[in-house]
């Protein structure tokens, strides 16, 4: 569980409004501590670093002592996790300086005025938001391209059949029940997957949806089944979920139709 989990401690980075400076300031910390600074230069930051790592807390320790131990480790982990996720996006940093502007903060003494350091770190925000914009319209456009290139492989395929609007499907087995309507309930099981095999979403147990509400790729397949059938859909990103999952994502789904539900029948 990381430590947003816990309501009583997301105060810590609510009351900031740069959640990425406070990451990259935590991060430059964790790498002088593992790596160590220029002797000179980051004398006094060495110094507070190594009186943090002189105070031993474990199971034994006062409640209070855990309480701040369990913040700043929790704090830490989320830090990290934010760092390693936006590092490709930032410069260089210089780690002395950063734990300097730590330090100073922590004794009221900082040498830019809150102005300066607010517009530096809005600054920053935008770079690294462009930076993460841009790279994921990269990953969507092959996401969309690697789509394309299985379905036009997956066409080939025994037993594949294209319709109109670009949605395959593969019989698995016949069914021999009714087939639903656009207005009908369906009870379902099904498995998930993107095209590299990875499982996002699987129902083992039938599940009931009516059919009008789910993704055009299910709406069109699931009426090309009768109850008891199975088949396999492999649906475009446009008759998926579009931008959301992994954006332009195409989808693979193994659907078991287990009962249709007409409106009348569900009054009863």
């Amino acid at each position: 569980m990381t430590f947003l989990e816990y309501p009583a401690l997301r105060w810590v980075f609510l009351m900031k409004k740069n959640i990425l400076a406070i990451s990259l300031l935590a991060a430059s910390v964790f790498a002088v501590t593992a790596c160590g600074g220029d002797d000179k230069k980051g004398a006094d930051a060495s110094a507070a670093v190594s009186a943090a790592a002189n105070v031993k807390v474990d199971e034994k320790s006062s409640f209070e002592d855990k309480v701040s131990y369990s913040v700043g480790a929790s704090v830490g982990s989320y830090i990290a996790t934010i760092h390693r996720e936006q590092s490709e996006f930032i410069g260089s940093l210089n780690n002395d300086i950063v734990i300097k502007g730590f330090i100073d903060a922590l004794n009221s003494s900082t040498t830019l005025s809150d102005e300066e350091i607010s517009d530096t770190l809005v600054t920053l925000d935008k770079k690294v938001r462009e930076g993460v914009d841009k790279k994921q319209k990269a990953d969507a456009s092959k996401t969309l391209e690697d789509g394309k290139k299985f379905l036009e492989e997956n066409a080939k395929k025994e037993g594949v059949k294209t319709t109109e609007s670009g949605l395959q499907y593969k019989v698995l087995k016949e069914g021999k029940g009714k087939t639903p309507t656009p207005t009908d309930t369906v009870r379902v099981t099904y498995k998930g997957t993107l095209i590299d095999g990875t499982v996002f979403d699987e129902q083992q147990e039938p599940i009931s949806f009516p059919l009008a509400n789910i993704i055009p790729g299910w709406i069109e397949g699931l009426q090309l089944m009768k109850e008891g059938g199975s088949m396999e859909l492999y649906i475009p990103s446009d008759l998926a979920y579009g931008e959301i999952i992994k954006p332009n994502s195409t989808l693979v789904f193994r659907i078991d139709l287990v009962e249709v539900v007409a409106p009348e029948a569900k009054k009863k």
